[in-house]
């Protein structure tokens, strides 16, 4: 039935919109159960979302590590360290283009970004114990490059309020903490 929906021509689309606006105005009695019903699609779909960006990045970490866990004992350290370094680069560019593609604003770029990293880190920090030697090597060299990633985005995570004060015009006093919510 969704499927059918989602390929309804715009014209089809535009009268339930309509129909949509059109019911609580002559109907007025069914204006508290329609507005639920939006809040209720408005929760579904943002859980959706969600849930569609947790799968996405829980995807780009498992390719990594699978990448970063594909190494030979008779590769050596320098070629170990090299795939690493490829690998990470790789996660980092496509974690950086999924949360720019996803976000809403540049804050949510940042948050979406850095919470990619953070997933990978947490990985390699899970799969570490029960690695082989030359796995070990390119997990651990993996999380000493990440940790310069992660001072970038903290950074970044930090600035994008900033950023979007100066386009606003208004003084960074003003400005709500990002992580409290509390004006200064």
């Amino acid at each position: 039935m969704s499927e059918d929906f989602l390929k309804a021509g715009p014209l089809q689309l535009i009268g339930v919109g309509v129909l949509g606006l059109a019911v609580p105005l002559v109907f007025p009695g069914l204006r508290p159960q329609f507005a639920a019903l939006l809040k209720a699609g408005a929760k579904l779909a943002l859980e959706a979302e969600f849930d569609a960006d947790d799968a996405l990045a829980e995807r780009l970490v498992d390719v990594a590590v699978k990448a970063l866990l594909n190494v030979s004992a008779h590769d050596s350290e320098k070629d170990i360290c090299h795939r690493s370094e490829a690998t990470v680069n790789r996660f980092v560019a496509a974690a950086s283009a999924s949360a720019a593609r996803r976000g809403w604003d540049q804050r949510d770029v940042a948050q979406r970004y850095h919470k990619r990293l953070v997933k990978l880190d947490h990985a390699i920090s899970r799969t570490h114990p029960r690695a082989r030697v030359p796995q070990r090597t390119a997990l651990e060299h993996a999380s000493k490059l990440l940790r310069k990633h992660h001072v970038v985005a903290e950074r970044r995570l930090a600035e994008a309020p900033r950023a979007k004060l100066a386009h606003a015009g208004a003084k960074p006093d003003q400005a709500q903490s990002p992580r409290t919510g509390i004006h200064a």
